[in-house]
């Protein structure tokens, strides 16, 4: 994701755009067609999950609102988690959440 200028987005600008699965949403801020990396806001629905998939080369989010549920393990508001390179997870939410995540490569959607 190299880039040789400063990006500076106000995100309220950007429209949510759906995602294939139904209640997720999200805000592309950054993409890098080469390396496939990229930066997003992604708005989860109460209810929604996002199907089973790898981060080839990681993932870091935070947790800015509500709650997303990986495997047993609830991240509230204010979570920070880092997912190593060839992690699979299948994150979902009952209350909702909104994020913001990195991802440093091409994500394979597995389901």
């Amino acid at each position: 994701m190299s880039s040789d200028r400063v990006i500076e987005i106000n995100t309220d600008s950007v429209a949510w755009e759906s995602s294939d699965s139904k209640g997720v949403f999200y805000k592309s801020l950054r993409y890098d067609k080469e390396t496939k990396a990229g930066a997003v806001l992604i708005r989860m629905e109460p209810g929604s999950d996002y199907p089973e998939h790898e981060h080839t080369r990681g993932e870091d989010f935070i947790v800015l609102d509500g709650e997303l549920i990986i495997g047993n393990k609830t991240f509230p508001a204010q979570s920070y988690v880092y997912s190593p390179p060839q992690s699979v997870h299948h994150p979902r939410t009952e209350k909702g959440c909104t994020l913001f995540a990195v991802f440093h490569g091409k994500i394979i959607n597995l389901k």
